[in-house]
């Protein structure tokens, strides 16, 4: 398999596999139909990380210059570790350049270190919390922001 990464905005034929991989990584998945109802929308963009035609992971934003939240980030188990994620980031980081956007928001679960490590390494920062905020389990959110100077993307 090649190493190469290629990172492309969301299709209709990604959301097979992309629905696989969020139903495989969160406790509590996006239902697939919304996948679908996330291209429609004007406001929110997608990136999705390739590996041959292979879907390895994908992230969708909301944007409101100059803010972009991030909405869902999940990488393939079997491609984790293996940059896709900070790829994704780069992507993400560029095209918010070219939007206007510096300033970046999410949230995640409490008990998810990996992903809190990576926002982290980012130069993401905790925020705050929200109690309660996720079910199945229910789990408190840590918010999570980033904001950059204009030209240090």
């Amino acid at each position: 398999m090649t190493d190469i990464i290629n990172i492309v905005p969301m299709s209709k034929q990604h959301i097979g596999q992309i629905a696989k991989i969020e139903s495989d990584s969160f406790a509590d998945p996006w239902a697939g139909q919304i996948f679908y109802e996330v291209l429609r929308v004007p406001d929110c963009a997608t990136f999705v990380a390739l590996r041959s035609e292979s879907v390895a992971g994908y992230l969708i934003l909301r944007r409101t210059p100059p803010e972009i939240e991030i909405l869902n980030i999940a990488v393939k188990e079997s491609e984790r570790k293996k940059n896709i994620a900070t790829a994704l980031f780069s992507a993400l980081f560029e095209y918010a350049k070219a939007q206007g956007a510096n300033e970046f928001y999410l949230e995640l679960r409490r008990s998810n270190g990996p992903a809190l490590a990576l926002y982290k390494k980012l130069g993401f920062e905790i925020d705050g919390y929200r109690k309660n905020y996720y079910e199945n389990p229910k789990e408190d959110a840590i918010l999570m922001s980033l904001k950059l100077k204009t030209g240090k993307i």
